[in-house]
């Protein structure tokens, strides 16, 4: 058993999850940071944070991690659901095994974490659950389809268990980010395969793409770095009674306003401008 509080940070070896577990690490928690990178866990473990590896899609894993931490530490009092990756695509084209697996991670998983941490926080009538969604949770654009159905599903997730659980002492925040710089994440979301133009009728529209996530990649208006949104997960932990939703970044609150003030087809028109042939 210990005295300081127990955070368990998915996503850890990289980007917002690393940063969020140094963050609460500092802050004296006593952090299990997992992940799936071993040289990455390693420097975790030499600063001083309970590294794990960790695949969130195994479910005998999650729950053989949560009992150790219950029965060795006394039990999760903070869970920070990071885990997930994007996908590019027109949804024409997405396989439906990429669907199926990102679903999987990013939100069955996230449920599953949850449900796993739910009864030891509902037995000591406390505990915080914060889960990073995405600013495209609340609004579509082209190209990313199928991260944005796995980003609303959190947005789903988040809000539903919150008021679920509230009555149990058991507090639920969602962080939305917009576009996070200096990792791979960005990277992800632009690996949509540029096919031969005579045979993939979306060529122009993928390359079109590629172009405006890259112009958008190097604006630092449009984008934060991992560490401005572990600083919006750890005012969240650390609030009495923290906000449901917590946007991170100028540009994703602008959109939210621009989506709320346009109708759906001044929406539509705005996006592809950029896109169309």
């Amino acid at each position: 058993m210990t005295s300081k509080p127990i955070a368990l940070v998915t996503g850890a070896t990289s980007g917002i999850g690393e940063a969020t577990a140094y963050r609460l690490h500092a802050r004296d928690y006593l952090v299990f940071a997992t992940g799936r990178n071993p040289h990455a866990l390693a420097e975790l473990q030499s600063r001083g944070l309970q590294a794990r590896t960790l695949d969130v899609t195994n479910e005998r894993a999650v729950d053989e991690l949560v009992e150790e931490i219950d029965t060795d530490y006394g039990g999760v009092d903070v869970l920070v659901n990071d885990a997930g990756f994007g996908l590019a695509s027109p949804l024409e084209q997405v396989a439906l095994k990429d669907l199926r697996s990102i679903l999987e991670t990013n939100v069955v998983a996230m449920l599953h974490l949850s449900q796993a941490v739910l009864p030891g926080m509902r037995a000591r009538g406390a505990g915080t659950i914060v889960n990073i969604g995405s600013i495209v949770g609340r609004f579509t654009t082209p190209g990313a389809g199928a991260y944005q159905i796995s980003k609303y599903g959190v947005e789903a997730l988040s809000l539903a268990m919150r008021a679920e659980v509230r009555q149990f002492g058991v507090r639920v925040a969602l962080i939305e980010p917009t576009g996070v710089r200096n990792t791979n994440f960005v990277e992800a979301l632009r690996t949509a395969t540029l096919s031969n133009a005579d045979q993939d009728p979306y060529s122009e529209f993928k390359r079109r793409y590629d172009e405006v996530l890259h112009a958008m990649a190097e604006m630092p208006l449009m984008t934060v770095d991992a560490d401005t949104v572990a600083r919006a997960v750890v005012r969240a932990v650390q609030a009495k009674n923290p906000k449901p939703r917590y946007v991170v970044g100028a540009s994703g609150r602008a959109s939210l306003l621009a989506r709320l003030l346009l109708t759906d087809r001044l929406w539509d028109r705005l996006l592809m401008k950029g896109l169309s042939g």
